[in-house]
């Protein structure tokens, strides 16, 4: 990832206020953590998966390509729940509020007894049910290995405030990642069983699941399992004060992770374009 074809660098130039933000916010000279987040981080975001998405451009892509978005989009789900138990327990001791965001969130990723199985299951078996797609045991490509390590690294990291941003970076993509998986599983069914949205049941199930505000899984009020886990880790960016984060810490943490999750797209769109 350099400069040249990085999308966040290309937000930030696209945005000098944006950048000016960041800047200021790692020199120390920047200190509203709600600002950074709903006027610069969140927008960018935003900017930056709408350009995966056209990237990806789902209503086209072929079988193969499809399948491979498929495989590689899956293995992230299968380490998520242990790391946010990590990252749980790295930060308990110095801001239990944010260990406890963590741990409810882990739960909800790892299945909590008696409620909604872990995701990763629900999800790979709707992959089997739906579309006879075995991902279970994919021996990821580099690119995701990279992805994977990265987080790895991360909830292994002695700064609390390192981790916060690092996990709302990877929280704050999760809307638009659904839907962009929805859309290529979709596409797969076309492709190979002319089926696509209520029709693949399960996988259906599980896009609502996820996105769908009004889901009995929503354990908040008005916000759907994702936008739940956005807000919740979003809050300890905004009121870095109030938890005795380190806002610039925390900022180089979503780097990190927005910089390693856009990579990873970046590169699985140019292995698509190799499948022609």
């Amino acid at each position: 990832m350099t400069p040249d074809n990085s999308l966040v660098q290309a937000y930030l130039k696209a945005h000098p206020e944006t950048r000016s933000a960041v800047n200021g916010t790692l020199l120390g000279k920047f200190a509203s953590g709600n600002a950074l987040v709903t006027k610069h981080l969140a927008p960018m975001v935003g900017w930056t998966y709408a350009r995966i998405a056209e990237k990806v451009d789902a209503a086209n892509l072929n079988e193969h390509q499809a399948r491979m978005y498929i495989e590689e989009l899956s293995v992230f789900a299968r380490y998520n729940a242990q790391y946010l138990k990590a990252a749980a327990t790295a930060v308990e001791g110095y801001c239990p509020e944010l260990a406890h965001e963590l741990r409810r969130n882990h739960l909800e990723e790892g299945g909590e007894r008696g409620k909604v199985p872990a995701h990763y299951v629900l999800y790979t078996n709707a992959l089997l049910s739906d579309l006879g797609l075995l991902v279970n045991g994919h021996v990821p490509a580099p690119e995701t290995q990279t992805l994977v390590n990265l987080h790895q690294w991360m909830v292994g990291s002695h700064m609390p405030s390192f981790i916060a941003g690092a996990y709302y970076a990877t929280e704050a993509v999760a809307i638009a990642e659904t839907e962009i998986l929805r859309d290529i599983t979709n596409r797969y069914g076309e492709l190979t069983i002319q089926r696509s949205g209520s029709e693949l049941k399960n996988l259906h199930h599980y896009y609502e699941l996820h996105l769908d505000d009004g889901h009995e899984a929503a354990q908040v009020d008005g916000l759907s399992v994702e936008a739940a886990h956005i807000e919740g880790l979003a809050r300890f960016i905004k009121e870095s004060e109030l938890f005795h984060l380190d806002l610039p810490q925390a900022l180089d943490g979503f780097l990190v992770i927005a910089e390693g999750m856009t990579h990873w797209w970046a590169q699985l769109t140019h292995r698509a374009s190799e499948m022609n």
